[in-house]
């Protein structure tokens, strides 16, 4: 054996050194190893830690975790648990460098007696370690890796910090990771609210999580729990007294506690938004300790899962057992596109499904307010009169011909704001014809919509697939004076260090002019007025408020969407099989839900109006013609973008003043006798009487002067 080394020295280099050299080749190599043991910084840490996130008054919502761990300061973790930690994992914690080879020689001793390996020789900081910077690989390469960085985080960190490590990262059973999350898994209950019975069994559970789990086996969770108590007897940390004290406590088990997420369509959206954010470093959102303040308000979305819930009809359960139909109700706030709530469903248990961004629908109805701010961006104005005779397209493979649900011929000429209101499907294919499909096709692109929309003139009444998010999105710009702004559900993320990672922007891009935008809002407040489309629920709207109902082809889906000026919301309703028709349209269902909700969500908010753009004037105008209004005409206040608005008066109302003669009611000749009568503009008379002669005056002036 001897010689096999030696032979194998000497084919090395080292076997041509001197001793000089050999020696100055050793100290050479200790000097380097000291030097990268003190320099080296530790790896990072392995353990996983969770990201929480907050609602905009700061509410914990939701954790995102691969580990489902919250640290928490050693400062906040009672005493006694330490104490029970310390009596049965590494009563010396405090008084050795890392190692303990008292500990380790004991052990090794008690293994060799029973010929198995039965008892450990960690200490607490090489528990940290093993976890924390290491992977579970058993080779020797790795047993040096502990030893180095056992003694490297005794050097870099004190006691307590090492203690408050391992007890947030050591592993309780039960997805529990950590000693904050473990008290309220097994318990329900924070740290401080804990008994010293249920600190010692959580002290217990490490050695053995799944064994010694109370839900598992309480006698065995009973046994451990006193050999934990007994233990801190023998280091001086309980009386006998106390020890028979505590081991008759009770143990609070409500049932393994799960936090219940919360608005669950909401944080799937906001998951998604986080991939987008970190698009190359995703698991950061589950392992990195961010901090994600979100947009959402959960007094407005408890509100949200409610109104949505109570106002849908149940048709049919499908065969999850989900209710039919289903909804979605999204609220955000128009100015920064936060979003407040978000509705997707109403059982996520049942159906992840989130309606509110993947469910693709016609929108009816709740489209034409993008076809009639094309036409105001151009040449129409809210007075601009259209007839609402039925009109036929030849469209080549077909005969196109929209209906209006009322009879058309009572209804005769309407102007755009009352055919918003009333939501005349005669008028928008018209307009839409007139138009043309490609000015409204980039209105919609600009105004958000992303999803490829048919070039038909069925455009006009909603034939083209968005979701709720998207349709709504289009939204903003009308209820924000113009601007376009990316819908969000981030506020902010800080890093684990309370560092600003990422601010949404809250920057508008215009889009539109604010004066058509306002134009179409005072047309959308139509709609809850009589004769508009949401009448029905008009009287219980107490602010200023615009919307739009929508109702697609045999009452599948229901719609409507609507706003004031702080507050952007949309209801979608139908069956996610689009199997059945509604019992209602838009008006009798949606709107409804709408008003529920906006009501109770600005109870104790002031009543804003809409704000008038300085490009935007009133004019006095006739009703009927929507030419500028006479004395004689039934005149009402309308808004123009300045530059548009009529500049003649009404011609069917307007009156002259003239002296006609008394027999004919013609212009007088020489010898009639007169008398003032008012005549319509252009139905005055122009012909002068020829009746009326010099003999028959003579004859009246003889009758004059005799009865005289």
């Amino acid at each position: 054996m001897v010689e096999q080394i030696k032979q194998y020295w000497n084919k090395t280099p080292f076997a041509k050194l001197s001793w000089k050299q050999a020696l100055l080749f050793m100290i050479f190599t200790l000097c380097l190893t000291t030097l990268i043991f003190f320099y080296l910084p530790l790896p990072s840490s392995l353990m996983p830690t969770a990201s929480e996130v907050y609602d905009c008054e700061q509410n914990l919502i939701a954790t995102f975790y691969l580990q489902n761990r919250l640290p928490v300061s050693l400062e906040r973790v009672p005493l006694f648990l330490r104490q029970a930690f310390l009596a049965v994992e590494d009563h010396r914690f405090y008084h050795h460098r890392g190692i303990n080879l008292g500990r380790i020689g004991k052990a090794l001793i008690n293994n060799l007696i029973h010929q198995r390996l039965e008892q450990g020789a960690s200490t607490i900081t090489q528990q940290l370690v093993k976890n924390a910077y290491l992977d579970q690989k058993r080779t020797l390469i790795r047993k040096l890796k502990e030893l180095f960085y056992t003694v490297k985080v005794e050097l870099y960190l004190s006691k307590d910090q090492i203690l408050e490590n391992y007890l947030n990262q050591i592993y309780f059973g039960h997805g529990a990771y950590g000693i904050k999350i473990a008290a309220t898994t097994y318990f329900g209950k924070e740290l401080e609210d804990l008994n010293q019975g249920e600190m010692a069994l959580l002290a217990g559970l490490p050695k053995g999580p799944a064994y010694y789990s109370p839900y598992n086996h309480k006698n065995a969770a009973r046994k451990r729990l006193k050999q934990v108590l007994r233990r801190m007897v023998a280091c001086n940390y309980l009386t006998e007294a106390e020890f028979a004290e505590y081991s008759r406590q009770q143990l609070n088990l409500p049932g393994l506690h799960t936090r219940e997420q919360q608005a669950p369509y909401f944080l799937d959206l906001l998951q998604s938004e986080l991939n987008q954010i970190f698009p190359k470093s995703q698991g950061l959102i589950y392992t990195g300790g961010l901090k994600i303040e979100s947009t959402l308000d959960l007094k407005l979305q408890n509100l949200a899962e409610k109104s949505l819930s109570k106002g849908l009809p149940i048709l049919l359960h499908d065969s999850n057992g989900l209710v039919q139909p289903q909804g979605a109700l999204i609220a955000i706030n128009p100015r920064n596109g936060q979003i407040l709530a978000l509705v997707g469903g109403t059982d996520y248990s049942k159906s992840k499904f989130n309606r509110a961004v993947q469910a693709k629908r016609q929108p009816g109805s709740s489209f034409k307010p993008i076809l009639y701010a094309t036409a105001l961006n151009e040449k129409y104005t809210l007075a601009s009169m259209i007839d609402t005779a039925p009109q036929s397209y030849d469209l080549g493979t077909e005969v196109y011909q929209p209906l209006d649900s009322h009879n058309p011929e009572e209804r005769g000429l309407l102007s755009l704001r009352n055919a918003l209101a009333c939501s005349s499907n005669v008028v928008a294919v018209k307009l839409l014809h007139q138009l043309g499909l490609e000015s409204v096709l980039d209105m919609a692109k600009r105004l958000g919509i992303s999803s490829s929309l048919p070039k038909h003139l069925s455009l006009a009444l909603g034939s083209g697939e968005v979701s709720p998010l998207e349709i709504t999105k289009a939204y903003l710009p009308l209820a924000n004076g113009g601007g376009q702004i990316q819908p969000t559900t981030i506020r902010r993320i800080f890093d684990h260090k309370g560092r600003l990672l990422y601010q949404a922007s809250s920057t508008q891009t215009p889009v539109l002019n604010p004066g058509v935008a306002y134009l179409v809002t005072q047309a959308l407040t139509g709609v809850f007025a009589e004769g508009g489309t949401a009448a029905n629920v008009g009287s219980l709207v107490d602010r200023p408020a615009a919307g739009k109902t929508g109702t697609t082809e045999d009452n599948r889906d229901a719609w409507f969407i609507g706003y004031t000026p702080d507050l952007l919301v949309s209801v979608f309703v139908g069956c996610d099989r689009n199997q059945r028709p509604l019992p209602g349209s838009g008006n009798r269902i949606a709107a409804p839900i709408w008003v529920n909700f906006v009501k109770k969500a600005l109870a104790d908010k002031p009543k804003l109006d809409f704000v008038i753009p300085n490009e935007i004037v009133k004019v006095l105008i006739c009703k009927e013609t929507g030419a500028k209004g006479t004395a004689f005409c039934e005149q009402i206040q309308e808004y123009f973008l300045a530059g548009t608005e009529p500049s003649e008066y009404c011609s069917k109302h307007r009156f002259v003043k003239l002296e006609v003669c008394r027999k004919t009611g013609l212009l007088p000749g020489l010898h009639c006798r007169t008398e003032e009568k008012t005549f319509p503009f252009n139905e005055q008379p122009v012909e002068i009487c020829d009746l009326c002669h010099e003999k028959s005056f003579l004859k009246w002036l003889r009758k004059l002067f005799r009865d005289h």
